[in-house]
């Protein structure tokens, strides 16, 4: 597998008797975001080339993701997952730079998926991440989702 773009997330703590909080938190923030680029740097390059079949878009939407979590990590929800901020901050980077979201909401056959029926069975079955993931990612209600992807596989095993 070839690598992306590599970053190096640590930072030094200052080497104190008792470190202050906020350096601790930071680091913590950090590592999770270490480990979040780790394992899935390549969900999310496959992600912007499924939306926007363009490498060198997708790879400058991952660094701008990363940078923005790395140095604003206030733009984090509290109460979601790393993972699921960084989903969020890519795709809203990659809305910004291409029409992802501009396509049809039907398609013009009923063989063809829309762009929103791909993304959906893209974060959920390629990068396998849970149904409460993508519908957070994707801004909707888990039932939404749900009922989005059933249908979209319902039509393929019928036409089977």
């Amino acid at each position: 597998m070839q690598t992306i773009v590599t970053f190096d997330w640590t930072r030094s703590i200052v080497s104190e008797r008792v470190a202050p909080k906020s350096i601790i938190e930071d680091h913590r923030t950090d590592v999770a975001i270490s480990k979040a680029y780790a394992e899935y740097v390549q969900h999310l390059f496959n992600y912007g080339m499924n939306a926007c079949n363009d490498r060198v878009l997708a790879k400058n939407c991952i660094v701008q993701c990363f940078l923005l979590v790395g140095t604003q990590p206030e733009i984090l929800a509290e109460d979601e997952s790393v993972v699921t901020n960084i989903f969020k901050v890519f795709r809203r980077l990659l809305i910004q730079e291409t029409n992802l979201l501009s396509q049809p909401a039907q398609s013009e056959s009923p063989h063809e998926l829309t762009s929103l029926q791909q993304e959906a069975l893209f974060l959920k079955f390629h990068c396998r991440l849970t149904y409460r993931e993508v519908a957070k990612i994707m801004d909707l209600q888990i039932e939404q989702l749900r009922s989005l992807i059933s249908k979209t596989v319902g039509v393929f095993v019928r036409e089977k």
